[in-house]
Order: C-alpha cells, then structure tokens, then sequence
C-alpha cells in the first residue's frame, strides 16, 4: 500500500502551486505581472504595485447566492428535520460557505464524514483540497482512497481512508513549527511511520470532493479565476502605470532658457537654488523673475492619463462578458440609471451560473447526508436515493415582489403553501414551526375583528 501512499503524497504535492495561486490571487497578494524586466530591476522593490481586487469579487459574487436551506427525502416532501438537526449540530450553516468558496477558489475542497461522539450526531468537516486529495475508479467514478495530511505538534499527521480500512501516519521526525514557517513534509512513505488502523464499517471512502466546473477528463474541477487571473494582471499593470504618471507627468513641469548663459556648473546651480527660493518664499502669486531680457519661462503640458482609463474600461468589460457579471458590480454604468427590471436582466448570467453551482454542490451534499445517515444508523442509507437539497432561491427580488409572486402561485393551485414558505427563503426549522403554531392556535383565544357597528370601549356612554 506503500505505492498508493506515495502516488497520493506527490498528487498533492503537485496541486499545492495552483492551489496557492489561486488563494494569492483571492487574497490580493498576486506579483504585479507584465512590468519590464530592466523597469523592476531599475526599481529595486520600491514600486508598491495597485492591486483590482476583481478576482475576490468574483468568487464572492457567487458564494454569496450558495446558501443550503435544507434536504428533503423525495420530490414533494417537506424537510427532514433530522437531516437539518444533523447539519446544524456541525455547523454546517457557516462551514457549507467556506467549502463553497474554497471551491469557487481552487476548484475543489472535500467533505468528510465520520462518527461523533455522539452516536446520533455524524461528524462531519469540510477540508481544504491543500490537505487532501483523492483517488477515483476510472469507470465508477467513485472515491476509491483519499488522504489528508497536515502538521501539528511539530510532526506532520497524515491519514489514509480504504473502502476497508483508516490509515495514521506521523513524520519520523518533527518538522519546523517556527510561527509562519511552512513545515517540510516528505512526500515520500520513507518519510513517514504507520501508528493505526481503524477498521471502515461504512464500506466506502468517507471522503466527498466538492468540485466546481468539473469536465468529463478532469473530475477535480477547476478555479473560477482561471479566465480572471490574466485580465487582474493586465488591469494591475495599467492601474499601477497610470498611479506613476500621476506622480512624475501628469502634473506640469516648468522650465526656464536663456537665464545665465554662458555660466559655468557651479553659477548655474545658485542660480537654481535662488529661483527655487523665490518660488517657495512667493506670497501672492507663485512668480519667476530673473534680470536677463533674453530669460523665457514656460510648462511642459501634463500627461494624458484618459489613455489608461479606456484601456482599463475595456478589461471591465472583458471581464463582465467572460464571469457574467452585471455591470454594476463592476462600476459600469451610464448616464441613465438602470430601471429594477434591467438590473435583474443583467443579473440574469450570474444567477443562472449560481443555480448550475447549486446542482454540482447539492449533488455532493447529498452524497454528504447519505454518508452521515448510514453513519447515523449503523448500515447503509435506504431510501434516500432521490434525496435533494433545498437551495434559498438565488435571484434578487424584492420582499413585496417574492410574497406577491407566492400568493398569487398558492391561489392558483400551482404550489402549496409549503413551497411557498420554502420560496420565500424560510428555514425547514421556521416552517416547521409556523405549521405547529397553526395547529395548536385555539379559535377561542384569538381576538374579534373590528365591527363598525360595535359601540367603542374608549367612548363613555349614558
């Protein structure tokens, strides 16, 4: 097993590079690319380069419509409260935005399931794809091993899932733990020493990858800022050109001829130094006087910097084709304000790019819940093939607009109530609630309507 161990230790190895690019590009911390060499040699580090923070909006954009609202067992059924309670009890409501985030970053992170402490209670814990990675079956498709591997206690841990059995390993020696140091892992099985096995009662891997635009050839995904790195690095450069310009050109430079012809170095530098405190010590009017009629004063003009703001309009609007993103998201805009129905137009490619992630995600999330149910029950899940998640509904609309829109659908008879509350981005945990206030409200406590021919409490009568 020694070989499977190594081939997953290089694996992960190998996606460690893009892996951190993408987080460095998310984090703002990418090197400003496209800058001449002999410039940033002539430079030496001191030119602080302007970053477009396009690549974090991009994931956000997303990630912020990715919200799980629950799991229902089969089409037309209400929420499992159980399955709810489960992904509750792992906090699952702020874990299940990082896992789609570090999706949307690096194109993929993984999900494992485990049994808890307490027996009813699966635990369940989102991992970063730098600390594991997975084997599938060519055929199946299925996870056939996994491994994650990490550093604590100044030795690294790794552990290896079978369909049979769990693996620990730990570093013979201990690596750096200086703060801020990474620590060196060997990616080699000579590096490291066996220190358990656990018996798999669950018969598969317990490892679910996450992945975001997966393709048939290439299962572990890809990065949403693939198309998105090139045009920050474009944007950056034009921005950090344009801040430089400003600096040296685009304020007007002053010269001065014929003042001092004829003068030796030493003459012309007082000369200087004399125009320079005349200017600085100028009360009304910033003026140069000098004694030579031939002596002629005049400005270069300042640079043009509408240049680098076209050339920065054109990538905005690249990246809006390429990501979807409305044009207001990015500052486009016009002289007329966009009406409410043009703003959910142009929202139109983003939502539709969030419902297509809710289909990759919901499928791992229910794979998640079938795992943690069998983990649950001690044999493996029945019944929950057409398990589905709930998703909170990812288009922007108004209160008023989605009550409107759910009352006018119940009327109709095309959804029931239920739906609707669902619609409407209510909890299963609140529905379930209002149902029972519903059932147990007694008639005889609630309050009379006002009738306009009642006599009124606050008016004396004879």
């Amino acid at each position: 097993m020694s070989d499977l161990f190594d081939d997953l230790m290089r694996r992960l190895e190998d996606a460690q590079p893009p892996m951190a690019k993408a987080a460095d590009y998310y984090a703002g911390r990418q090197p400003l690319a496209y800058l001449d060499p002999e410039v940033a040699s002539a430079l030496s580090g001191r030119l602080a380069p302007v970053v477009v923070g396009w690549p974090r909006l991009v994931c956000n954009a997303v990630e912020e419509r990715l919200d799980v609202d629950g799991f229902r067992l089969a089409a037309g059924d209400p929420a499992d409260a159980d399955l709810w309670r489960i992904w509750q009890s792992n906090n699952l409501d702020e874990a299940s935005q990082q896992a789609h985030l570090e999706a949307l970053i690096g194109g993929r992170c993984y999900v494992i399931v485990w049994a808890g402490p307490d027996p009813s209670t699966p635990r369940i814990t989102v991992e970063s794809a730098a600390q594991v990675i997975t084997v599938r079956d060519p055929a199946t498709r299925e996870v056939t091993a996994a491994l994650k591997r990490w550093h604590a206690d100044g030795y690294g841990h790794a552990t290896l899932f079978l369909p049979s059995e769990v693996r620990r390993y730990r570093t013979r020696n201990q690596g750096s733990t200086a703060y801020g140091d990474l620590p060196y892992l060997p990616a080699s099985s000579t590096g490291w020493e066996q220190t358990g096995t656990l018996p798999n009662p669950l018969d598969v891997v317990p490892v679910v990858p996450v992945v975001n635009r997966p393709r048939l050839l290439n299962l572990d995904g890809e990065s949403e800022l693939v198309e998105v790195m090139p045009l920050a690095d474009a944007v950056n450069k034009l921005a950090t050109d344009m801040l430089v310009s400003a600096e040296y050109h685009a304020a007007p430079r002053r010269w001065i001829t014929g003042m001092g012809d004829g003068m030796g170095q030493a003459a012309m530098d007082r000369t200087a130094l004399v125009v320079q405190q005349r200017w600085e010590n100028a009360r009304a009017s910033k003026l140069w006087i000098a004694g030579e009629p031939d002596t002629k004063f005049g400005q270069f003009p300042e640079a043009d910097l509408s240049n680098f703001i076209n050339a920065i309009g054109m990538f905005t609007q690249q990246l809006a084709a390429l990501t979807g993103l409305p044009p207001h998201y990015l500052g486009l805009s016009t002289d007329n304000p966009a009406s409410a129905d043009a703003i959910r137009s142009a929202e139109s490619s983003l939502v539709a790019k969030a419902r297509r992630r809710q289909k990759a995600f919901g499928g791992a999330w229910e794979d998640v819940m079938r795992l943690a149910v069998q983990v649950r029950d001690g044999q493996p899940a029945q019944g929950l093939d057409a398990l589905e998640t709930i998703w909170r509904d990812p288009e922007t609309r108004t209160t008023a607009q989605a009550a409107d829109a759910a009352v006018k659908l119940v009327a109709a008879g095309i959804i029931p109530p239920a739906q609707a509350q669902e619609d409407l981005g209510y909890t299963p945990v609140q529905i379930e609630r209002m149902a029972a206030d519903r059932l147990t409200a007694d008639p005889g406590t609630r309050q009379p309507r006002l009738v306009l021919d009642r006599p009124d409490p606050m008016v004396a009568t004879s």
